[in-house]
């Protein structure tokens, strides 16, 4: 329920992106999704959409205690 709330926000946000929720933890994470916009997109416009979901990663945590952990790849600099 939380991560189809995050991944309907990701899509409402930016509807091109493609949306990857993974459950591999790292360290103490409940869940990460990784983000990556179209390539059209900026790395400004990268770094926005990720403060904003992070913002909606820290109100979850608070507010149910489940982590979240996102990532936007700029999909422009692939490496």
């Amino acid at each position: 329920h939380i991560l189809t709330e995050f991944s309907l926000l990701v899509k409402e946000l930016c509807p091109e992106a493609s949306v990857e929720v993974t459950k591999t933890l790292y360290e103490d994470e409940d869940a990460n999704i990784l983000v990556r916009p179209p390539v059209a997109w900026t790395a400004e416009a990268c770094d926005a959409l990720e403060e904003r979901l992070s913002e909606r990663s820290v109100d979850i945590l608070l507010q149910t205690g489940y982590h979240i952990l996102v990532g936007v790849f700029d999909t422009a600099s692939k490496d």
